[in-house]
């Protein structure tokens, strides 16, 4: 992501508002010399919180990048993949370098540095139980892949600890926004006392602190709070160009970064990272949003479809495992393009697949036609490398009643069912209670 800019400054708050002071210095001094001390230091601690806050923000945003990109290696190691081991071992060194220099940094959270070391540890005693820790890598051996879910758990675990040092420095900026408010009381009473005697000159300034410093600091404690509650596409406008716009543009910036974290942290939780479709929970979420009471598709049923490659052991043990992964790949696509818009194509894991099914409009289940048509996108073979391969499916498929109990049972009628096929001779489907 580009780093966000401020168009070139065209003014300056202090240029300007000294330009005033000095007209009115002879009949305005002291109010002059107390706003002047008042903008200066309102400036001056949103120029602080923001470099803080950037300082702060930057060095654990490096920190959760460096152990994401960790984290895939570490999945690959467990799949037995090859990885180049002591370029990991190293990566650990440079991760924990990156530790120190984020809890080295001069933070308002008396618990930055605590809440950074437990993180540290955490994440250590995931890779140590993983067998991915220092020496343990070396001596890594065998498809470990069972691992792999407490290994992302931990990870994820870390992730969380991580993000609320961020917003722990989101409250730290906030704090400091709102301390500003009592200077404006402040400014206020300054002007009271010479209203008599500069009347203009009050309701010059007070039109002038309204416009150039109220609302934007008010526009971005607005986007502070957005932020905190979870709105990540607040923008802040960048109509001036002065500090205060530097500072909106870098508001901007720490915002976009938090969206795209955001995003991608929610994509990988409900997505397969190698065929890209739906992932086992959000298989989930689709078929319990069926079950709810109030949901719209309980008047019209759905069917499931549960997916089994045949022979998908001799398809690895020939082609080795990135040869299957090529393979469950381009299944994917076919499965994606043979279902209608409205159903869902997931991937459980291994040679797995589930298809959520719609009924037509007419209330006609619509998973015998689906069934075919993956049937039919299985005609042409599959080009892995320079190999031509036919592959077949072994299908059970479950519909949906009135009577269906949930989602487990649901599952369970599918499961059952594809088995059946299985044992029948496989490259077929069955349909539950047939």
């Amino acid at each position: 992501m580009a780093k966000a800019s401020a168009p070139p400054r065209s003014y300056s708050l202090q240029r300007e508002w000294s330009g005033a002071f000095t007209l009115m210095l002879l009949a305005l001094f002291l109010g002059a010399a107390v706003t002047v001390v008042g903008v200066r230091f309102v400036v001056n601690e949103m120029e602080a919180a923001n470099g803080r806050l950037q300082a702060e923000y930057g060095s654990v945003a490096d920190l959760e990048a460096a152990l994401e990109a960790h984290e895939q290696l570490g999945h690959q190691l467990l799949a037995a993949a090859p990885v180049n081991r002591e370029a990991f071992f190293r990566e650990q060194q440079d991760i924990e370098e990156l530790y120190r220099a984020a809890a080295a940094v001069k933070a308002v959270d008396e618990g930055r540095s605590e809440a950074l070391s437990a993180a540290r540890q955490d994440w250590q005693a995931g890779l140590e139980k993983a067998g991915l820790w220092g020496d343990q890598v070396l001596n890594l051996t065998g498809n470990n892949v069972a691992d792999a879910p407490a290994f992302a758990a931990a990870s994820a675990s870390v992730r969380t600890q991580l993000a609320a040092v961020q917003q722990a420095s989101l409250q730290a900026l906030n704090r400091g926004l709102v301390d500003t408010r009592e200077l404006q009381g402040f400014l206020v009473i300054g002007r009271f006392g010479l209203f008599v005697v500069a009347i203009v000159a009050t309701l010059y300034f007070r039109r002038r602190m309204v416009k150039d410093l109220m609302r934007p600091v008010n526009s971005l404690r607005r986007g502070v709070l957005k932020l905190q509650s979870g709105d990540y596409g607040h923008r802040l406008d960048v109509a001036r160009r002065d500090e205060l716009g530097e500072v909106a543009v870098a508001f901007n910036g720490m915002a976009a970064a938090l969206q795209d974290s955001h995003k991608a942290l929610t994509y990988r939780a409900t997505h397969d990272d190698l065929t890209g479709l739906a992932n086992r929970a959000a298989l989930a979420e689709r078929l319990l949003a069926s079950f709810e009471p109030d949901s719209n598709r309980r008047t019209r049923h759905e069917g499931l479809l549960f997916i089994d490659i045949d022979d998908f052991k001799d398809v690895n043990d020939s082609l080795g495992h990135e040869g299957g992964d090529a393979l469950l790949a381009q299944l994917a696509e076919r499965l994606r393009a043979s279902v209608r818009s409205h159903d869902l194509v997931a991937r459980l894991g291994g040679d797995e697949f589930a298809v959520v099914v719609l009924d037509n409009d007419d209330g006609t289940p619509a998973t015998g036609p689906v069934a075919e048509r993956i049937y039919e996108a299985l005609s042409e073979p599959f080009m892995i490398g320079d190999r031509s391969l036919r592959v077949s499916l072994s299908m059970g498929v479950a519909q949906r009643t009135a009577d269906t109990a949930d989602v487990t049972e649901l599952l369970r009628q599918a499961d059952s069912a594809m088995y059946r096929a299985k044992h029948g001779g496989k490259a077929r489907y069955e349909v539950h209670g047939r």
